[in-house]
């Protein structure tokens, strides 16, 4: 049996939550950001809409996001959440450089990005991609080829912040949200008028252009955005012809408004469209090389009014609309006997209502109800090519303060789904909070998830002879279902220190994985339903201010992944890791400094390489990653800066098919 469902590592239930993530201001500082627009009721908006300008492109001069939507789904201080929250601030974002979300959270810790033929995807908490639901403003990010989403479509320049709930959060998005929540929230407009610049050139002639452009009114804001990147190829084994990965030209364009229509209601929308267009060379088992090329293009709509029914009552309508299109080309050298050209076609869109009430001080309620349709069309699925699902779900949750001056604050709630294709799903949820002292919280949940079977795996009919394999899907597929717990203790000794350990567990049950069987010269891939796995770990770091102005942090995971039925560690899933990052600012001279690091331990692997039927394991060896990011702010408005990305040079092109080392220089200016 190889397994699909299941890969790399990761662990913690939520370590930096009364920081903020990356802040150097102390938790008890709490100040609204326009980022938690993205659900927030109208009186949050007006009240930030006030917040006057934005300050300078100085990381430290930049305000923290404080509130936080995702682990209610409506606002709340983040020093306030009974569910740990870890949040990347838009000063941590600056500091990193990172260009797309697959930059900003690899080698972060409890999070580990992978790079697959399928793009960067995100693993939480030891489960694979396809257990981590990707929201942006709330909304789910279509286009996820073979059950993942690609983290490197997505673009920093237009993120606030980006909101990380670790574990089980089905009892408020439904299927997907098995190992946890990455929301990424995008920014809106602060200034009466404004505009920044961004563009570098580095390794691999890899070329990056942004710009942003704002305009904010008494009653009104309005955000555009666009940019271009592009890159060549790379290859990992020079003794080969093929590439390990693709090159890459892109283009992306985003609109975001707000309009306070009166006192008690507010109107949001926001678009965006984006395209990839990347080419490689693939060699086949039989020596036969192909060219190959993709381009994905990708739209998607979002309007959200809200209305203020009382001081202690809002309403919020949300309409949103994605389409993915996917064109996949293989054209074989010297002959024509195995060139395809697939489409892909994916349309998805959700219709949701939430009320968010208050009964006096010890009660807020959020109760919801949605309905998602999904319809795919792509040459490999089965007869007729397309595949059409609906769902409807209700939702209700409550966050009960029993004793204000411990903060021992109790949060039961539950969803149920209803699906056209696997029937119902509850999923209910108990997350409790107390700090017995100002300088100790403690966090707990215990919850159910479930993921629903994609159409891919259940109606996927593919044939790729030049690497001898066939997929076949399984319509009967069931639903994979968990029961997971998370704990986690937060002890903060003074205001420079923070120390966190956590621990989880994931009880899997019917999880999706792949069944192998030779059938002549292939191999044949079937979807089944695997019995049961557990994974379970966990994490311990400290992050602390140095004299010099220097923070630094140092975190570990263990990570413990294995399948019930065998026995055996679950593929590419470490069991150590151990993370690291520091940050300097000099003020005088405008320099700032930014390395972090990974160390990660041997991951089992269950090839056939021999393609008798039967694995032949191996373990891949521990590797090390390293990204630092150097700046030097001329002027205010004015910054140069150089980033080193896999310093180390880590990376092969069979277990590990990262890019090589890449070294990259830029300007970014603010007008």
């Amino acid at each position: 049996m190889a397994w699909r469902g299941c890969l790399l590592f990761v662990a913690c239930s939520m370590p930096w939550t009364a920081w903020g993530g990356g802040s150097e201001a102390p938790a008890t500082e709490v100040a609204s950001s326009e980022a938690s627009t993205a659900e927030a009721p109208p009186d949050a908006q007006v009240a930030q809409a006030d917040a006057g300008p934005e300050p300078a492109l100085d990381a430290e001069a930049l305000p923290e996001a404080r509130t936080v939507v995702t682990a209610s789904r409506s606002p709340e201080r983040l020093e306030d959440s009974a569910v740990a929250t870890e949040v990347i601030t838009r000063s941590d974002i600056l500091a990193s450089g990172a260009r797309d979300a697959s930059e900003l959270l690899a080698a972060h810790p409890g999070l580990q990005v992978v790079q697959t033929f399928a793009g960067a995807t995100v693993q939480l908490q030891g489960l694979s991609p396809e257990y981590v639901l990707v929201l942006v403003d709330g909304e789910r990010v279509a286009g996820r080829v073979a059950g993942s989403v690609d983290l490197s479509r997505l673009s920093t320049e237009d993120i606030e912040q980006v909101e990380v709930v670790k574990g089980p959060s089905s009892v408020l998005y439904g299927s997907d949200a098995v190992a946890g929540v990455v929301n990424l929230i995008t920014r809106r407009a602060r200034r009466p008028l404004g505009a920044e610049l961004r563009a570098s050139y580095g390794s691999m002639q890899r070329l990056e252009l942004d710009a942003t452009g704002e305009a904010k009114g008494e009653n009104w804001g309005l955000r555009l955005s666009g940019g271009l990147a592009r890159r060549d190829a790379y290859l990992l084994d020079p003794t080969s012809i093929g590439t390990t990965g693709s090159s890459l030209d892109g283009i992306d364009a985003s609109a975001g408004g707000d309009l306070r229509i009166s006192e008690g209601t507010a109107l949001q929308a926001n678009a965006t469209y984006a395209r990839r267009v990347q080419r490689g060379v693939d060699v086949g088992v039989t020596g036969a090389i192909f060219d190959r090329a993709s381009r994905d293009d990708s739209l998607s709509v979002r309007l959200s009014p809200q209305w203020r029914l009382s001081n202690n009552a809002s309403l919020r309508v949300d309409g949103a609309y994605a389409w993915f299109n996917r064109r996949y080309l293989r054209d074989q050298r010297r002959s024509n006997a195995l060139d395809t050209i697939e489409d892909t076609r994916e349309q998805q869109g959700r219709l949701g209502a939430q009320l968010d009430a208050k009964l006096g001080d010890t009660h807020a309620f959020v109760v919801g109800a949605e309905l998602l349709g999904e319809w795919l069309q792509a040459d490999r699925l089965g007869e007729d090519g397309t595949g059409q699902r609906a769902r409807a779900s209700i939702y209700v949750q409550d966050n009960w303060t029993l004793v204000p001056r411990l903060k021992l604050t109790l949060v039961p709630g539950a969803r149920v789904d209803t699906d056209t294709q696997f029937g119902t799903a509850v999923t209910p949820r108990l997350a409790a909070r107390m700090d017995p002292t100002s300088w100790l919280t403690l966090r707990g949940s215990y919850g159910w998830a479930f993921r629903a079977p994609g159409f891919q795996e259940m109606l996927l009919d593919f044939e790729n002879p030049s690497v001898g394999y066939r997929v076949h899907g399984n319509p009967d597929l069931r639903p994979e279902r968990s029961r997971s717990f998370n704990l986690s203790v937060e002890v903060k000794p003074a205001e420079s220190s923070l120390l966190w350990v956590s621990a989880f567990q994931h009880n899997l049950q019917d999880m999706i994985g792949v069944s192998t069987e030779v059938v002549g010269p292939q191999q044949l891939f079937t979807y089944v339903n695997i019995a049961r796995a557990r994974v379970r770990g966990g994490e311990m770091g400290v992050r602390q201010q140095l004299p010099g102005r220097i923070s630094a942090e140092l975190g570990y995971t263990l990570t413990d992944g294995r399948s019930e039925e065998t026995g055996l560690a679950l593929e590419g899933q470490a069991r150590h890791r151990l993370t690291a990052q520091a940050t300097w600012r000099h003020r005088t001279s405008g320099l700032e400094a930014w390395v972090r690091g990974a160390l990660v331990g041997p991951r089992p692997f269950y090839p056939d390489t021999d393609g008798d039927g039967v694995a032949n394991p191996y373990d891949a060896k521990t590797y090390v990653t390293v990204d630092a990011r150097l700046g030097w702010r001329m002027r205010e408005e004015l910054q140069f800066f150089v980033l080193g990305t896999n310093l180390a040079n880590a990376g092969n092109p069979t277990d590990l098919p990262i890019p090589p080392r890449a070294i990259q220089a830029g300007i970014s200016a603010r007008l």
